[in-house]
């Protein structure tokens, strides 16, 4: 069930990013045409006036993403020792509450079209403060973590993650097909109507799970842990200053730095790449946009749900060779991407980045393995949290470097995002050195005395 519930949350969470992306350009548009939407639908009148919507179109972008981003990092923070105590489950529903009311701001865009980027604006706010990207999966992974054992974990992570993929693929691909059938205020009520039975699911047929009470000693700071506390902050944050033995904080700390230069990659490449594809030479039309995401997070989700059980099952490769592997697959989409000047070539870069879907599951498997059982939630909820921020830096990065270059070099940032995924394979290699003291970098714990595992229905 805890599949279902993060398949409908990022579902609902993908139509609305493959809607009001591409609408955040064509606002801009509109407002700098003076009204004049057949300019912005014209191929030979927006070639003269693209480099300026596509630089403000820019800005714009980079404000949605902070006003979704910076409350939805606190919130994650604060919430994730509290979970530890109290179980997932409130955790899991808050963000489908802000997706609805989101949409309904999203819907009086419509009435108010002098105000579309302000309400829009809005919108994201809503989101960002009822957790958007940050918090559900937080919740989910920890009560994953909760209810599996470490050698089933990577294949349970990777289960998890597939049913993500596999939702935003079908979000992307519903929302693209109701704006070529029907309409945008038809496609964000359908997203509203998700993210409705999201919550619905979670508070009715998810069982609780909290492992605080399994454990049998508690610190102070554990017991004066409350919601919004800032006794749990401090308690998420020392996740990774913690003295741990076997260089178990040191690897902390490297998967955790990668985990953040991922996020900032996949989100400075979304918001420059609904950018670069409504531009010359390829002039898309919005929903077009929404099939491109369809492609990558199908192909992402087939990784997890038949490559992923392969090499980690079958084969047995470490985790560390699965992250070099993931890697490996965005170096190439990276510097494909960079030189792209037809459809197919932007179809097959994503098809190729899509290889390396499982590299956020296998660095949250990795991570859970290598922190005591009280500190799945904290530590869940520092890696959802850097994410998300990192998401914020990411597209604050691509789009400025994208809006300073885009007369010269529109390719420059997909150049930029291959660097730092180089430097994301070295890291690799570094951990590797560190993992070759131990007989196996997959089942280990540093933890002699393991709390039980809460078994529930989900388990399997």
């Amino acid at each position: 069930m805890a599949e279902m519930v993060l398949f409908l949350s990022k579902t609902g969470e993908s139509m609305l990013d493959a809607i009001i992306r591409p609408y955040i350009v064509q606002a801009v548009c509109r407002d700098m045409s003076s009204g004049n939407t057949l300019m912005c639908t014209s191929t030979n009148d927006v070639y003269s006036v693209q480099d300026d919507v596509q630089s403000t179109a820019a800005r714009y972008i980079m404000y949605y993403r902070i006003l979704m981003t910076v409350p939805a990092v606190l919130l994650a923070l604060l919430c994730g020792a509290w979970s530890d105590r109290n179980g997932r489950k409130i955790s899991m529903a808050i963000p489908g509450v802000g997706g609805v009311l989101s949409v309904v701001v999203f819907l009086i865009t419509f009435k108010y079209k002098e105000h579309t980027l302000p309400l829009i604006l809005v919108g994201a706010a809503i989101q960002g403060m009822f957790g958007k990207a940050s918090l559900l999966p937080m919740a989910v992974q920890s009560y994953v973590s909760d209810i599996t054992d470490d050698d089933q974990r990577t294949h349970k992570m990777g289960r998890l993650m597939s049913m993500q993929y596999i939702g935003m693929f079908a979000g992307s691909l519903l929302a693209s097909i109701l704006e070529d059938t029907t309409s945008l205020e038809v496609a964000l009520c359908a997203g509203s109507a998700v993210h409705a039975l999201t919550v619905f699911i979670t508070l009715f047929w998810i069982q609780e799970v909290v492992p605080g009470q399994t454990s049998k000693t508690e610190s102070d700071s554990d017991l004066k842990c409350t919601l919004f506390s800032l006794s749990g902050l401090m308690q998420s944050l020392t996740v990774l200053s913690k003295e741990r033995k076997n260089n178990f904080r040191s690897i902390i700390v490297i998967l955790f730095i990668s985990a953040l230069i991922n996020q900032i990659c996949r989100i400075g490449d979304a918001d420059v790449t609904v950018l670069f594809v409504q531009r010359s030479p390829l002039f898309w039309p919005e929903s077009w946009y929404g099939y491109l995401l369809a492609l990558d997070y199908c192909v992402m989700g087939a990784v997890l749900l038949l490559l992923l059980p392969l090499l980690s099952n079958v084969l047995h490769f470490s985790d560390v060779t699965l992250l070099m592997i993931a890697i490996f697959f965005k170096l190439i989409r990276s510097f494909w991407a960079g030189f792209c000047t037809k459809t197919w070539m932007m179809y097959t870069s994503m098809a190729i980045g899509g290889l390396a879907g499982m590299l956020t599951p296998v660095i949250r498997s990795f991570t859970s393995k290598h922190v005591q059982d009280d500190e799945q939630g904290k530590a869940f909820s520092l890696l959802s949290s850097g994410e998300t921020a990192s998401k914020l830096l990411g597209s604050i990065i691509f789009t400025n470097i994208y809006s300073a270059t885009v007369s010269l070099f529109p390719g420059l940032t997909y150049l930029f995002e291959g660097f730092l995924y180089l430097v994301m394979f070295l890291m690799m290699v570094w951990l590797y050195k560190l993992t070759q003291f131990k007989q196996s970098d997959s089942v280990m714990h540093p933890l002699a005395n393991r709390s039980p595992k809460v078994y529930t229905e989900d388990r399997e």
